[in-house]
């Protein structure tokens, strides 16, 4: 057995808005040892993700809260250091949950191995194929079904799940208009994903812009921000439009999520259906999901877009700056 310490970063307060760096804490414990089946995984990313900010507050949402001393969950990826299982050698490129650690001692069925054949950038598997490329696929897939010219509009359009949202839309033939906060992400959505339109909704004209993209005509709303930014698309819906909720960040993010949302009158008036989608609910419809991205990655027809973040101490301060809207796509901070 490696003799190794081990550093975590876990739960020290509840912040009521964005975290800050004193809500967290880094201890070092003893290196727990391997048992029968068991692998140790150095990590080397780890991915930063909207329900790491939910699940720090004290409400009830999709998932339980963390803990206070809890190890913060999260995807990661790695590579296998040491083994007690023939079939996952020492060497293996894998991804899993494994948290807010430089190491994590975990059983293989908990892991993905990567395809170093793929030939698809690594740090993939922790975005179009991971869970928001997948999740993505699977919301549009299963509920979405944009048609050739269609409307649909995105919200969060710049971010890791939103902007996969605008690319399989464009696939799929439909007018896509992006909703995001500021220029310089606008303009990545409509010139790096392909979007019809992009708003901003930080700029006052936002409603005004709003109308003029969409003209009451929205066939389909794949929200992942909820608040009233979704308020200001439901004046938009066509009729009998179809909602599809994938997130609540703006509720989710806040001291008051019963506030969320208002506008309720305008999807009855218009008679849209609603649909709310869990990735948690559908884990038999992944493998197919990775399948179809993967080969969409292969043809050049879907592009990840992520940051990476450099040091182990910097992961607070990065999920801050990510919950804040500092960065477009997925953000992943390196460890290793």
């Amino acid at each position: 057995m490696l003799k190794l310490t081990n550093r975590q970063i876990v739960l020290a307060t509840r912040p009521t808005e964005l975290p800050q760096r004193e809500h967290f804490e880094i201890i070092e414990t003893p290196m727990v040892s391997l048992g029968a089946g068991d692998v140790l995984v150095k990590i080397r990313y780890v991915a930063l993700s909207p329900w790491q900010g939910q699940r720090l507050k004290d409400f009830r949402n999709f998932t339980r809260p963390f803990a206070i001393g809890e190890l913060i969950d999260c995807d990661a990826l790695g590579k296998v250091v040491a083994s007690n299982d023939d079939a996952m050698p020492v060497g293996q490129v894998v991804t899993g949950r494994m948290g807010w650690q430089e190491y994590a001692v975990i059983k293989p069925s908990a892991l993905s191995r990567v395809d170093a054949d793929a030939q698809v950038d690594e740090l993939m598997w922790l975005t179009t194929l991971s869970s928001p490329g997948l999740t993505a696929y699977c919301a549009m897939d299963l509920f979405g079904r944009p048609a050739p010219g269609q409307t649909l509009v995105v919200t969060s359009a710049a971010g890791s799940v939103g902007s996969y949202a605008v690319q399989l839309g464009k696939l799929a033939g439909a007018r896509v208009v992006g909703i995001c906060g500021g220029q310089r992400k606008c303009a990545h959505v409509l010139n790096e994903l392909g979007a019809d339109a992009a708003i901003d909704h930080q700029d006052e004209s936002f409603e005004d812009a709003l109308r003029d993209a969409c003209g009451g005509n929205a066939h389909l709303f794949f929200d992942t921000v909820g608040g009233p930014i979704a308020d200001t698309v439901f004046e938009q819906l066509a009729k009998y439009a179809r909602v599809l909720f994938v997130g609540r960040t703006a509720s989710n993010n806040s001291a008051t999520p019963h506030l969320d949302p208002v506008n309720l009158r305008q999807l009855w008036a218009r008679e849209a259906s609603m649909q709310c989608f869990s990735r948690y609910s559908y884990d038999e419809r992944w493998a197919f999901a990775k399948d179809r991205m993967l080969e969409l990655c292969q043809q050049g027809r879907i592009r990840s877009h992520h940051n990476v973040v450099e040091g182990f101490s910097e992961t607070p301060q990065a999920l801050h700056d990510m919950l804040a809207g500092k960065y477009t796509g997925k953000v992943l901070v390196h460890y290793a």
